[in-house]
């Protein structure tokens, strides 16, 4: 299947995801560098851990894109539960008049509504 015939919400969502997963991949190794100052052990086992779940957080984002690229089923399943888990995180934030959550908010629902479409459903294979 060439880049023509995949939806291009699809392939806007999956450039969003690399974009934000990347980001989590510095963020984590950003942490790593705090290792470098004096600090007590526990500190530093808790910067580590913050550390692992940026740089994870950011592959299964990298993984889930590449699944929506490819238009696979469970990549457009995965992506509205993960979207709906995003929305439900920014509601509080949203109804409060913070900018960041009421964008979450809008694009979240934006995508989830984009991804439940008949015409884009039926865009992802079963293989």
């Amino acid at each position: 299947m060439n880049l023509a015939d995949k939806p291009i919400g699809v392939l806007v969502l999956a450039a969003l995801i690399v974009v934000l997963s990347i980001s989590a991949v510095v963020v984590g190794i950003q942490f790593l560098s705090f290792l470098l100052t004096p600090m007590p052990f526990s500190d530093k086992l808790y910067t580590v851990m913050l550390s692992l779940v940026g740089i994870g957080t950011g592959g299964f984002g990298i993984y889930i894109a590449k699944g929506l690229w490819d238009l696979k089923p469970w990549a457009r399943t995965t992506a509205m539960l993960l979207l709906g888990f995003a929305f439900i995180g920014s509601v509080g934030g949203a109804l409060m008049g913070k900018p960041a959550p009421i964008v979450v908010v809008l694009l979240s629902m934006f995508f989830i509504v984009y991804l439940i479409r008949p015409e884009v459903k039926s865009r992802f294979s079963r293989t």
